[in-house]
C-alpha cells in the first residue's frame, strides 16, 4: 500500500533569494543550500553559509525531522535535516522544497531514502518542468507515493543505509591508505634524483 506524500507532510517552498547568498559571519540566519547535502544524505554543517536577512521577513525554520529535497537542477536529491546546530536559525534555499512529516508512523531517514531511490528519482525526472533547469514543482512532490511499511521496518531500511555509508567510507579510507602508501614509497625510491 501507498499513500501521497501531500497527505502525510507540509510541503513548502525554500526561502526565495533574490541574488546569491551574501556571506556574513555575524548573520542573523543559516541558508542550507544544495551544496551543504553530503553522500549520507544529511546536511554537512559545517559549511552551511551564515548570512542577513530582514527582520520582517517570515521564516520557515528548519528543524530536526524535516526533509529537504532539490527541486532544481539535474538531479534531485534529498537530505534528512538532523543535528540542527544552536544559534542562528537555519532555512531552506529557494532551490529546496521543504518537507515536513505530520504523521508518527513515517519516519524521515526513510522518507530521504525513498527519495532518493532510482524509482523515486524516475519518477521526478519524468515529470520535471522547464526548459533547461528541470524543476520539480509542489505538486509533484504531493502527488508522490509513499510505500506505507510499519515504523520498525522503516527503521530497519535506515540502520542498514547507516551501515552501509560507514563501510563505503571504511573501504574509502582504507583505499587512500594504500593509495598514500605507495605513492610515499615510489618517492622514497625514485623521489630526490
Amino acid at each position: 500500500m501507498k499513500q501521497k506524500l501531500g497527505d502525510l507532510a507540509e510541503i513548502s517552498l525554500g526561502f526565495a533569494v533574490q541574488s546569491s547568498v551574501k556571506p556574513d559571519p555575524d548573520g542573523n540566519v543559516r541558508i542550507v543550500r544544495p551544496a551543504n547535502g553530503n553522500e549520507r544524505l544529511s546536511i554537512d554543517w559545517e559549511g552551511v553559509v551564515r548570512s542577513s536577512l530582514p527582520a520582517k521577513r517570515k521564516l520557515r525554520h528548519l528543524q530536526d525531522g524535516d526533509v529537504v529535497f532539490q527541486a532544481i537542477g539535474k538531479g534531485h536529491p534529498a537530505y534528512l535535516v538532523e543535528n540542527v546546530p544552536e544559534g542562528p536559525a537555519a532555512i531552506a534555499h529557494q532551490h529546496f522544497i521543504l518537507i515536513r512529516a505530520h504523521v508518527e508512523w513515517l519516519d524521515p531517514g526513510f522518507l530521504a531514502l525513498v527519495l532518493n531511490s532510482e524509482s523515486a528519482q524516475a519518477f521526478f525526472r519524468e515529470r520535471a518542468s522547464g526548459a533547461s533547469g528541470k524543476v520539480v514543482n509542489q505538486g509533484v512532490m504531493k502527488e508522490f507515493e509513499v510505500p506505507c511499511l510499519s515504523l520498525p521496518e522503516q527503521l530497519q531500511w535506515v540502520q542498514h543505509w547507516w551501515q552501509r555509508c560507514a563501510e563505503i567510507e571504511a573501504l574509502r579510507a582504507e583505499i587512500e591508505m594504500i593509495d598514500s602508501r605507495f605513492r610515499e614509497d615510489f618517492e622514497v625510491e625514485f623521489g630526490g634524483r
